[in-house]
């Protein structure tokens, strides 16, 4: 008896946080512009970085792989800012708790609508680095119009980064050193993620290490639809998957710990 009113009471947690999302989504634009108050460029500065970075390496990695220009250029690119949103999704959601203990511990809400919140922010960042990406293409000439598939595939993103925030969010704030262990893994997977590869590229007895990873297929999903393409079924169903599978984890993750959550700040 006691587990399922823990169970329904993780379920009005989540139901609690979305009824609030005039406040989280008011709460993350308002950190957005005070994070970037007194620059001309504003958010556009993170999006500048991230559009460096994918600039260098279709350079680098375009010439030393030997692909065409205009196929290489804007594959690495959208891939590298696709992945700002999928890889992202591991150190944003492992600092849920700990970057929102401010407001947790002065006011009372429900334990969703931080990962409401962070999931906000990662969109907004998101969609200043799209803006950014397809001006560059516009003037490379390399634009393409996105495919609308995408207007399906980033809402599953979303999803799973929102679902993923909460437990790992709370392990995070229960064990600090997984905040820095996490850091560390998206590094490792960003490598290991084809990014600025193809995974045609790999050795057929490693195709494992693509087919087995989550952020791929996240990562394929938002890519392709970006470069005009329907998303891979194949990759669409692993990224439904799991999102499922990160949805299990949060509602147990409430049910079991919602109450715990203040107390670990």
């Amino acid at each position: 008896m006691n587990l399922v009113r823990s169970l329904k009471a993780a379920l009005q947690d989540l139901y609690d946080g979305a009824a609030l999302m005039p406040l989280w989504w008011r709460v993350a634009v308002e950190q957005t512009v005070t994070r970037y108050r007194r620059t001309l460029l504003g958010p556009f500065w993170l999006a500048s970085t991230t559009l460096a970075t994918a600039f260098s390496l279709s350079v680098v990695f375009g010439s030393i792989f030997g692909g065409n220009f205009r196929d290489s250029m804007p594959f690495i690119m959208i891939g590298v800012v696709a992945w700002s949103m999928t890889g992202g999704l591991l150190p944003d959601s492992a600092n849920t708790f700990v970057s929102g203990a401010g407001i947790m511990q002065v006011q009372k809400l429900p334990v969703s609508f931080h990962a409401y919140l962070q999931i906000s922010r990662a969109l907004i960042n998101f969609a200043h680095q799209v803006v950014g990406l397809w001006l560059v293409l516009l003037v490379m000439g390399l634009a393409v119009v996105p495919h609308w598939h995408l207007l399906l595939t980033l809402p599953i993103v979303l999803m799973a980064g929102f679902f993923l925030a909460i437990p790992l969010g709370m392990l995070s704030l229960r064990f600090r050193d997984i905040n820095y262990m996490v850091s560390f893994v998206a590094q490792a997977m960003f490598m290991l993620t084809p990014v600025f590869w193809r995974r045609t590229q790999m050795p057929g007895h490693l195709h494992w290490i693509v087919d087995l990873n989550p952020f791929a297929h996240l990562l394929e999903i938002i890519r392709q639809p970006m470069q005009g393409h329907p998303a891979p079924m194949g990759d669409l169903i692993a990224s439904l998957a799991f999102m499922v599978s990160v949805a299990l984890l949060a509602v147990g993750s409430l049910t079991f710990f919602r109450r715990r959550v203040v107390f670990w700040l």
